[in-house]
């Protein structure tokens, strides 16, 4: 088997994919969606608290395997969830240009903005309360999905060929 030189490189097809940006407003549900997402993961009772609702085995059985793992683990598991997020929003709003314009950025407030009404909405949710340590470690994701996209976006840009002029 051959390689064509001229075949597209699958891996430079995706990644120039996630850092340019969609040209179709409904790719706004891609990010929406991943919000619900989160919202379920990081809204969901504890195990003690879906047995007071009487709540469905499926639902029960899926809180016991996510309180399972260690609390640090679960402060932890933040920091990536949120980098999907921002990487998402940022994707779909375009990436940050300076450093500089970050805080105006909205992929940024979105993003969050987002993790901090997240936690604020456990204080309202049986067995579980607000953590300053999750709102860190949301805005550490957060920062890091914005930076790693931003990195991605310019390494693509670097990578493509300047047009020809014509003299």
């Amino acid at each position: 088997m051959t390689i064509n030189a001229s075949s597209p490189n699958p891996t430079r097809s995706w990644l120039q994919f996630w850092s340019r940006r969609p040209s179709r407003k409904t790719w706004a549900a891609l990010p929406l969606l991943y919000m619900l997402f989160l919202q379920f993961l990081t809204g969901l009772p504890k195990p003690e608290g879906l047995r007071e609702f009487d709540a469905h085995e499926l639902l029960l059985s899926f809180s016991e395997e996510i309180f399972d793992y260690p609390f640090w683990l679960q402060d932890l598991s933040h920091l990536p969830l949120f980098l999907v997020l921002a990487w998402l929003w940022s994707w779909f709003l375009g990436p940050i240009e300076r450093l500089s314009s970050t805080l105006s950025n909205r992929a940024f407030l979105l993003s969050l903005g987002y993790g901090i009404f997240n936690e604020m909405i456990q204080a309202f949710i049986p067995q579980r309360f607000p953590s300053l340590g999750d709102v860190a470690m949301n805005a550490l994701g957060v920062l890091l999905g914005l930076y790693l996209h931003s990195l991605l976006c310019r390494t693509q840009k670097g990578r493509r060929k300047p047009s020809a002029r014509k003299t």
